[in-house]
């Protein structure tokens, strides 16, 4: 027998209109979830083009290549008001020249910059005005280089003395200088992340001095001569922990609003009394807030439900579980990296709840009360504390499987 003759609800990156992610099983459309995100946003398409896709289209993204995966992420405002025009007056620069519409763009359009230096230490810059307080920003570019090796990535506060910066590698996709912080500077760390036609997106993350400016830069060590140059696009700059997919800007800011997945009603596809909740999800970064949650509940998550909460301690997630208000499970699971795609499955009947994890028990409980009444699946928590990450697929079965089923649909 397979294990999806017991499945009652499958939900993947399949088919989907706008305000609905169709489920796989079953396929009349009962357990289709719900999707909200008031403004359009982007995503990485199955060619590894950077795209733009309307409001309340679920993002079915292909990010890093292979399978799709679904994209839920928190609201993001990007600051710099052009993202792609970077003539405009709203940067400066030292030592540096543009040439516009010179190369193929991450999105597949001939909108990227050529950028020369014409010095030593050239560089580009912005200047922001923000609130007298530390702030945590991520600021990212797309850049590939032309016979060109070295780019660092810097912000200061008002002061020069209050800093972080973070070194390049664009011959090998590396990064050569460690991100640091100096003064009142803090929490500096970086990434790079190939993207198609050569790009790399490269990022700096930081949180702020207290000072009412910050000012990030973009240098680059060695002159160009104009047979090595980098190419440049989708400049962005947000209050973030992290760096989210691109937002573009043309003459003013421009806000992503968060996504967010619901479906109510299904109690008749949720078995309360046993069953079992299949996810293979990755989270958006390592650390996280407590407050995102992927809910099974009968609408009032402290009565009957069962949770997975993604939490503050690095690569952890809780499972919580609650039956007749009394909350029963509270277990805090540290997986080996939170952002890369674990296999999790709970397993709900009386007196026997058990947690597998990429093929493994993590946790069980011989003394439950099953929950009743269970009737929806939310990306969040009755509406707020929303989970943002990166969904493979996510299974609802109405039998508690064994052991030997648990770890092999974990591994």
């Amino acid at each position: 027998m397979s294990l999806l003759d017991d499945v009652s609800i499958v939900v993947t990156p399949n088919g989907y209109k706008a305000g609905e992610l169709y489920a796989v099983i079953p396929s009349d459309g009962a357990a289709d979830m719900d999707v909200t995100r008031a403004t359009d946003a982007t995503r990485v398409n199955e060619s590894g083009l950077i795209e733009d896709v309307l409001a309340n289209v679920p993002r079915i993204d292909y990010t890093g290549g292979g399978c799709p995966h679904i994209l839920a992420e928190p609201q993001r405002t990007n600051l710099v008001i052009e993202s792609e025009d970077f003539e405009d007056a709203s940067y400066g620069e030292y030592l540096v020249s543009y040439t516009p519409n010179f190369a193929t763009s991450p999105s597949g359009v001939s909108n990227a910059t050529k950028l020369t230096s014409s010095g030593a230490y050239g560089n580009m810059n912005l200047s922001f005005t923000k609130a007298t307080s530390a702030i945590t920003y991520t600021q990212s570019v797309f850049i590939k280089a032309n016979n060109y090796t070295l780019v660092n990535v810097i912000s200061y506060g008002a002061s020069s003395g209050d800093r972080v910066q973070v070194g390049f590698d664009l011959s090998d996709g590396t990064i050569s200088t460690a991100a640091s912080s100096t003064g009142a500077f803090s929490n500096a760390s970086a990434t790079i992340t190939s993207y198609t036609n050569d790009y790399y997106k490269i990022s700096l993350t930081y949180t702020t001095d207290s000072s009412a400016q910050v000012r990030p830069y973009m240098q680059f060590p060695a002159i160009m001569d104009g047979t090595n140059y980098v190419v440049i696009w989708g400049m962005q700059l947000e209050e973030s922990s992290y760096p989210t997919s691109y937002i573009p800007t043309s003459g003013s800011t421009v806000t992503r609003n968060q996504d967010i997945f619901t479906r109510d009603g299904i109690g008749s596809l949720i078995n309360s009394e046993e069953g079992v909740l299949f996810l293979e999800m990755a989270a958006l970064q390592t650390t996280n807030t407590n407050a995102e949650y992927l809910v099974i509940s009968d609408g009032t998550y402290t009565a009957n439900s069962i949770m997975i909460q993604l939490r503050s301690g690095a690569n952890q997630l809780a499972v919580w579980g609650y039956s007749g208000s009394v909350y029963q499970i509270a277990e805090t699971i540290t997986l080996t990296d939170i952002t890369d795609f674990n296999k999790i499955a709970i397993k709900w009947k009386l007196n026997d709840f058990e947690v597998f994890v990429n093929g493994s028990s993590v946790y069980s409980l011989a003394t439950y009360t099953a929950p009743t009444g269970l009737d929806r699946i939310e990306f969040s928590r009755n509406g707020t504390a929303h989970f943002y990450g990166k969904v493979k697929q996510l299974q609802v079965y109405k039998t508690a499987l064994t052991d030997t089923q648990l770890a092999a649909l974990t591994s």
